[in-house]
């Protein structure tokens, strides 16, 4: 194959490719157990993972130690394209749906320790990349054509702390000189979210004015609790700074349901919470005991039953507000990547708002960007009439 030879399950390889599954929580595990079965016996193979993880978490097989690549269920048959640039190791740590959105990973570890969280320990202390590095690894990307950049770290916004030089308001500045159509922050945690920061993305000319800011709670007592360092009232001035800086800003954000000692009467108080904000999408998690962590030790759990029945009040004002926030865009011409044809037949892309756009159109388009006007909205996402 173009040059390559496939060899028996066992023997030695340079490039070993992960066909991952999702359909169980078992078949999960498997997936990452080989890919770090493999990372150890072969630490100088190139490693690319694909299949159904890669295409519904994507992020998190990139933060498995090996993965030089991962490639959605929708391209692995064009995997072969991709392999002289992989295999020669011109993309340290990315992620390649046909050259339109890549990850690049530029943090990793937190030392903030939430209560709920094992990251700390599973990760370790804050480390960024070297600030030169990253700019080779973006120029790169953009030489073969990246259309979309996404800025990836568990503490995004502390990148450059541990090293006392450049930070991610210096990242963001160098983009404005390099060639990629658009820019994406993968997820600034609100405590990170400095005064440099928000002066680096005000009038940024390919920055997409999309934040995702994980707020967990929207009750103080609660909040405390998990140790997350701010309250509510520092969360709306922060967000009322975001949307003087970008008016259309589109704020995403995770929210935890059930964690210990959490009231009925706290749970009301954070879908209020929520409501207010206005979030444009909502990540759900009901909570679960994480061994080790202080929250895990807490006489007062919340039973199974009343985190699903709060999960589910969650997810339903979640598709309440993404619905109305997609319905503003109808009739209006947005800007869409272009990024693979769905199992309906139809191509879908993204907005710079992060809104999914599904349309009909050929497929020679995947990888462009197009203007487009959306006509309806189904269940949070956009369609149009390419």
């Amino acid at each position: 194959m173009r040059g390559y030879e496939v060899v028996v399950r066992g023997d030695s390889a340079d490039i070993f490719i992960v066909n991952t599954c999702t359909v169980t929580a078992t078949a999960d595990a498997k997936a990452r157990k080989l890919i770090r079965r493999l990372t150890r016996v072969h630490p100088e193979a190139t490693l690319i993972a694909t299949g159904c993880i890669a295409e519904s978490d994507p992020h998190a097989l990139l933060e498995l130690p090996g993965v030089t690549a991962v490639i959605p269920n929708s391209r692995k048959l064009q995997i072969a394209d991709f392999l002289p640039e992989l295999h020669a190791s011109m993309f340290p740590k990315t992620y390649l749906p046909s050259r339109t959105r890549s990850f690049l990973k530029i943090q990793d570890g937190c030392d903030h320790r939430c209560a709920y969280c094992a990251v700390p320990d599973a990760r370790g202390r804050p480390t960024s990349k070297p600030f030169k590095r990253v700019i080779e690894e973006i120029a790169t990307l953009a030489d073969i054509g990246a259309k979309e950049l996404v800025l990836c770290g568990i503490r995004l916004g502390a990148y450059g702390a541990d090293r006392g030089h450049e930070n991610l308001a210096d990242v963001l500045h160098r983009l404005r000189k390099i060639g990629i159509p658009r820019v994406r922050l993968s997820s600034i945690e609100p405590m990170d979210l400095s005064d440099a920061i928000l002066e680096g993305i005000a009038d940024h000319p390919t920055l997409c004015h999309h934040l995702h800011l994980p707020v967990q709670s929207g009750d103080d007592g609660v909040l405390a609790a998990m140790g997350r360092g701010y309250t509510t009232a520092d969360f709306v001035t922060l967000v009322s700074r975001i949307r003087q800086t970008w008016p259309d800003v589109a704020l995403t954000t995770d929210i935890m349901v059930g964690f210990p000692g959490e009231t009925d009467a706290q749970f009301e108080r954070t879908l209020d919470f929520v409501r207010e904000m206005a979030f444009t999408r909502l990540h759900v998690f009901p909570y679960s005991p994480r061994p080790g962590t202080p929250a895990a030790q807490r006489p007062n759990q919340i039973k199974a039953t009343s985190r699903k029945n709060r999960t589910d009040r969650m997810l339903a004002l979640a598709r309440e507000l993404s619905s109305a926030a997609a319905s503003a865009w109808i009739g209006t011409r947005v800007s869409v990547l272009v990024e693979e044809k769905g199992r309906d037949k139809l191509l879908t892309g993204h907005t710079p708002h992060y809104f999914k756009v599904h349309f009909p159109g050929p497929e020679d388009i995947i990888g462009r960007i197009l203007t487009i006007t959306p006509t309806r909205v189904e269940t949070g996402d956009l369609y149009a009439d390419l």
